[in-house]
């Protein structure tokens, strides 16, 4: 018996079959890729402001968790509120910070808009005293589909998978 190789259109027909193969798979994996990004983005700022409740109990003093520039997407920090107005002051040390998230829409309803402060019991209130309640919903022009964390009045946070219509 002789050995034989490939002939080139052997090679040929094999290497089409496997771009072919290769560019249908494309889309799937950019979706998955999108999915990757949008979870970990909601579980990082989920984890955040969970830190947030667990460490204003646990250093019995008011923790506040600020977005930068107004835009949860644009970063958040963590800090001590000493005075508790719901902004860091000069004196206040940012204890964890959340890098920004600029290819995905982070977007607070009204009362978590701009920050969520913690209290020593763990529920979370306004600068103002009022109870703080609000979803902060995390999407992706890209999907249809994304997540979104909602505080209860007794400061307990929940993140869930949603259907989005629009981004």
């Amino acid at each position: 018996m002789e050995n034989r190789g490939f002939t080139l259109f052997e090679i040929i027909t094999a290497l089409a079959i496997t771009a072919i193969l290769s560019i249908s798979a494309v889309p799937a994996f950019f979706k998955l890729f999108q999915e990757y990004r949008l979870r970990s983005a909601s579980q990082q700022l989920f984890h955040l402001l969970t830190s947030a409740r667990a460490t204003a109990v646990m250093r019995n003093n008011q923790i506040t968790v600020m977005n930068s520039n107004g835009d949860w997407s644009s970063g958040a920090s963590l800090f001590e509120d000493d005075n508790g107005n719901g902004e860091q002051d000069t004196d206040e040390v940012i204890l964890l910070h959340m890098a920004d998230n600029k290819s995905l829409a982070m977007l607070g309803n009204r009362w978590v808009a701009n920050y969520i402060k913690f209290h020593p019991d763990g529920s979370a209130h306004t600068a103002s005293g009022a109870f703080q309640v609000g979803t902060i919903t995390v999407c992706t022009e890209q999907l249809d589909r994304g997540y979104q964390i909602i505080l209860s009045i007794g400061g307990r946070l929940r993140m869930v998978k949603v259907d989005i219509d629009e981004c």
